[in-house]
């Protein structure tokens, strides 16, 4: 089937066109289906939710959630160990002789987590320089006392620990240590 559309008659060539309305027909036939369906579909698809309203006096807003504690930082450094939630609360374990004090180090993990039973996460620290085997000895007591997760870091020994704060003043009016 085919329409045929001619030009006006002037001079120069004759424009006669011929459409094909086969595959026009098609398509539209094929939409008319495709509408039809997905208008049954959304029909289907829609919930009814009835939503009860009650006044804000009757039903108050639950009391936001405590902030999370901060996490569990043991930092593993060539003049002993430090470890803390919070800087200012942070306890210094030096070495005894040539070895840290690791006795000191899972009372103070054991202390903080039956502080805080719930939380898995620790952080170790460890500087440039020391050697792996206290890094990994500190992870396998955190993981024997509960911790599951662990996140590394590491980076250049500081001569100054972040958590020092009267070293770190000393070191930014330039004085020596």
């Amino acid at each position: 089937m085919s329409v045929s559309v001619e030009a006006g008659k002037g001079r120069g060539k004759s424009m006669g066109v011929e459409l094909n309305l086969v595959p026009f027909i098609d398509f539209l036939s094929c939409l008319i289906a495709f509408l039809m369906m997905t208008a049954v579909m959304t029909e289907i698809h829609s919930l009814e939710v009835e939503q009860s309203i009650t006044p804000p006096e009757e039903n108050p807003p639950p009391p936001p959630d405590p902030p999370p504690p901060p996490p569990l930082v043991v930092h593993v450094r060539a003049d002993g160990m430090w470890i803390a939630r919070k800087v200012e609360e942070g306890v210094q374990i030096p070495r005894v002789g040539e070895e840290n004090d690791w006795l000191k180090l899972e009372e103070l993990l054991v202390k903080d987590h039956e502080t805080y039973p719930t939380e898995e996460m620790i952080v170790i620290n460890t500087d440039d320089g020391v050697e792996y085997d206290n890094m990994a000895k500190v992870l396998d007591m955190s993981r024997r006392i509960g911790y599951p997760k662990t996140a590394l870091a590491g980076g250049p020994s500081a001569a100054v620990a972040p958590w020092d704060a009267a070293a770190s003043a000393a070191a930014a009016a330039g004085a020596p240590l």
